[in-house]
């Protein structure tokens, strides 16, 4: 695929998060994907899942424990078969009330049109702060 096949594949799992279509979003996904998101005190969600179905229980967590305030993907870069999205982001924590924010970077590989890889790069002391309360 092309870095700008590549690309929109990646911003239609964007749209598919915002919508709230986890289905679309898991069909854009190899089913052997690896989804990374880093170690964090305190976050129920935090981790390394693979395969389909993990990566639609890690969404089922990231609803139950944190609301949507703002989730922003600003700029994309390609190169070859990987997508860096850099954004921002702010989440409210519905066990403590607290504000999630932080600037983010995610790392996407992609293999004949599918999410083969995803890792996570965020400010892990402000999410486990708003967690933890």
């Amino acid at each position: 695929m092309s870095e700008q096949a590549n690309v929109r594949t990646v911003q239609r799992v964007y749209e598919s998060v915002a919508s709230g279509d986890v289905p679309s979003l898991l069909d854009a996904l190899h089913t052997d994907v690896e989804w990374r998101v880093p170690a964090m005190v305190g976050v129920p969600f935090a981790g390394t899942r693979r395969g389909r179905d993990q990566v639609g229980a890690f969404f089922g967590e990231l609803a139950r424990v944190q609301e949507v305030v703002e989730f922003l993907p600003e700029r994309f870069i390609a190169q070859d078969d990987t997508v860096v999205v850099l954004g921002r982001f702010v989440m409210r924590v519905r066990l403590t009330g607290l504000d999630s924010k932080s600037e983010w970077a995610h790392v996407w590989r992609l293999a004949a049109g599918k999410v083969t890889h995803f890792q996570e790069y965020v400010d892990t002391a402000a999410v486990s702060r708003a967690h933890t309360g």
